[in-house]
């Protein structure tokens, strides 16, 4: 299933850029499996952006989503603090990769 979600009502202090943390093996944390992680969900959701993740601890389930929600400041050495997304944002996300297998893990 393939789909995308309109985020043009999202605001520019809405995070926009999310860590994408991929459950326990190599079919899921192989270089490959990230980078199609990643294209998917770009694909999915035009205007976001996605880093997928391999080395946080393994653990059991589905994908896990955390949005980047400290940017550089307008100062020098400081950081500001982005809303976190809208709950929708977060369920689409959440349903998309619901479903989805990268292709090492379908063979």
């Amino acid at each position: 299933m393939h789909f995308a979600i309109d985020i043009s009502g999202s605001s520019d202090d809405e995070a926009s850029s999310f860590v994408v943390l991929a459950p326990s093996g190599a079919d899921f944390r192989s270089e490959p499996a990230l980078r199609e992680v990643e294209a998917f969900l770009q694909g999915s959701f035009p205007g976001l952006e996605f880093y997928a993740n391999g080395d946080a601890p393994p653990f059991d389930g589905e994908y896990q989503v955390l949005p980047i929600r400290g940017v550089p400041g307008d100062n020098p050495d400081t950081l500001r603090m982005l809303d976190h997304p809208g709950e929708a944002v977060m369920l689409a996300i959440g349903a998309a990769l619901q479903g989805y297998r990268p292709r090492a893990a379908l063979n």
